[in-house]
């Protein structure tokens, strides 16, 4: 069997999601997709725009053979971390001999120059102390060494991550770059006639409640599939709808306990604290806060780490602890059924499929899996109508 495994969010999934599946199996020659999705939080510090089990479908409907879970405690988390979940999950799967990642540039010997490069040195602290992002600051670094790449370039960013984390923990992984087709990660737009339309302009659609106009870029199955979750008011989340959430997590907290959240350094708890007794809401809180040192998509993080409780403590317990996490299967094709028990044979992690497999896991891991599924339960209260939630395991494997 050869397997390629993808790290994804398909936040929605759509039509360049799906070119990516098979564009990976075709340069890697595999006859498996294994997708590490990300749970209910996303990195970009957001709540997924459907939840995770109706994600796992339109994944499986786009071509994906199997999907496994990324915590929150990790998918909502800085590059590196998000880099390491998925490349440790994948690897721990024992399954998957590729990793195909999308990528502006496409030059997969220019991100393995860049992974090379080491960041923490004085050219970093001094591009920091400059007030530049981290992602400005590293790409100023690589531009000295001779290395362009860019700072706006997401999939760059994170693939740079993924090659740092294969070369660690997985070197037997061959890392491949699918570039990106069609519209950029950031394109607000859907007037792409080739059906490549970005996931920030799919949600801007459905948020301004046109819905239907999603169907073209995405496949027809996974359009059905949407369709149905916006019928039921449960398509598109939005972080603002958790607003009174997160406003009173963060005023009980306090600023004291907004210093123990993950991400969270420098006094920054100060005018956090004080902008969520002042704002209304998430965005005129985030208004209020941004500064040029700290990116959007870092404080959104932290508003979301306030309401599902992820500490530093808690983050660096998923990112450090060798039993901290599990492999959690949410979906895998009918016809591809016989690869749970190839993962069971040979995962080197604790395979989780129903509730009847948490008994036995470490407490470690125990703690960050229940994280999981709180976040799972509050991540309904995002969605424009239906709310009603249930618990992480009562819902039954996604099969199609």
């Amino acid at each position: 069997m050869h397997s390629v495994g993808i790290i994804a969010e398909y936040n929605p999934f759509h039509n360049g999601h799906a070119y990516h599946i098979a564009r990976a199996k075709e340069l890697s020659g595999a006859d498996t997709a294994i997708v590490c999705m990300s749970a209910s939080f996303m990195q970009r510090g957001e709540p997924a725009c459907l939840d995770k089990f109706a994600r796992a479908k339109t994944a499986l409907l786009g071509g994906a053979d199997m999907v496994i879970e990324l915590p929150d405690a990790l998918s909502c988390a800085c590059a590196e971390r998000f880099a390491y979940g998925g490349v440790r999950l994948l690897s721990a799967t024992g399954l998957v001999n590729a990793l195909a990642f999308g990528s502006e540039c496409g030059d997969i010997s220019a991100l393995k120059e860049a992974a090379a490069l080491e960041l923490n040195g004085e050219d970093m602290r001094a591009a920091l102390s400059r007030g530049l992002s981290y992602p400005s600051a590293a790409a100023q670094v690589m531009k000295e060494h001779g290395i362009a790449l860019d700072a706006s370039a997401p999939n760059d960013v994170l693939a740079v991550e993924y090659i740092r984390k294969l070369n660690a923990l997985a070197p037997h992984i061959e890392p491949i770059a699918v570039e990106r087709v069609g519209a950029g990660y950031n394109d607000s737009t859907l007037d792409k006639a080739d059906g490549f339309a970005s996931a920030t302009a799919l949600r801007n659609a459905a948020q301004g409640g046109e819905a239907d106009a999603l169907k073209g870029h995405v496949p027809d199955a996974v359009f059905e599939c949407i369709k149905s979750e916006y019928e039921r008011g449960r398509f598109p989340a939005d972080l603002e709808e958790l607003s009174p959430a997160i406003l009173f997590a963060l005023r009980s907290l306090g600023a004291e306990g907004i210093t123990a959240l993950a991400d969270v350094s420098e006094g920054l708890e100060n005018p956090l604290h004080r902008s969520a007794l002042s704002s209304s809401g998430c965005y005129e809180l985030l208004e209020a806060v941004k500064t040029r040192r700290y990116t959007l998509a870092r404080l959104r993080r932290i508003l979301c780490y306030a309401l599902i409780g992820t500490t530093a403590q808690l983050q660096e317990l998923a990112f450090k602890k060798e039993d901290a996490l599990c492999i959690r299967v949410l979906g895998v094709r009918r016809e591809k059924l016989h690869l749970l028990s190839e993962l069971s044979k040979r995962a080197s992690l604790p395979v989780v499929i129903s509730a009847s497999d948490i008994g036995a896991l470490s407490e470690n891991t125990k703690t960050v899996l229940y994280h999981t599924g709180k976040a799972q339960l509050l991540h309904a209260l995002a969605f424009p109508k239906n709310r009603e939630c249930t618990e992480d395991f009562s819902h039954a494997l996604v099969t199609i």
